[in-house]
């Protein structure tokens, strides 16, 4: 019976489809880079079914900002990662958007408003605009990945060959102009 139940959770995230990152956009608020970004990606037909019954659909956002610099390496100015979690509350019946970094939480009425929300980043907070210098180049990237665990890691240890259903996004690189920065 649990190797059944296995093989249909194998089975039911098989997929083969992409995670695209279409555009992304730094503005400053009071001092701060934020983050517009657009992501687009298609879950398997199970995946509202799996979160209602309680498995976690996560995604993390990874940043990169870089000095550009002509005849050396690009210098790694910050890093970060930002995650979100997709969870189910069956007492509401209610879909929660939470943004693991800060705790802020968002209710849907439903999935697809939920994935809606997960695939339009806006506002993200950033970096603090003091710890990028104008006077050199600056280049952002940015990466994405979603998976919904279909199993608690734990047990995923031991079982090994239970494929979750995971997208990665390659990066998506471009120049920073900030204010007073001439073109290079």
């Amino acid at each position: 019976m649990f190797s059944a139940l296995m093989l249909l959770t194998c089975n039911a995230f098989a997929a083969n489809d992409e995670l695209t990152i279409h555009g992304a956009n730094i503005s400053i608020q009071n001092g701060v880079y934020l983050l517009d970004t657009e992501l687009d990606f298609a879950l398997p037909r199970s995946a509202e079914k799996s979160v209602r019954e309680g498995v976690v659909m996560n995604l993390l956002l990874q940043v990169r900002f870089d000095h550009v610099r002509r005849m050396w390496l690009n210098e790694s100015v910050a890093e970060l990662e930002q995650r979100y979690m997709l969870i189910y509350h069956s007492v509401s019946e209610r879909f929660l958007l939470r943004n693991v970094n800060s705790g802020a939480q968002t209710s849907f009425n439903t999935f697809a408003e939920a994935i809606e929300a997960l695939k339009n980043i806006k506002g993200l907070p950033l970096l603090d605009r003091t710890l990028l210098s104008n006077t050199v180049r600056n280049e952002i990237s940015l990466r994405a990945e979603v998976d919904i665990r279909t199993i608690p890691r734990a047990l995923g240890l031991l079982l090994f060959w239970v494929d979750d259903f995971s997208l990665k996004s390659d990066w998506y690189t471009w120049p920073m102009k900030l204010p007073n920065q001439d073109a290079q």
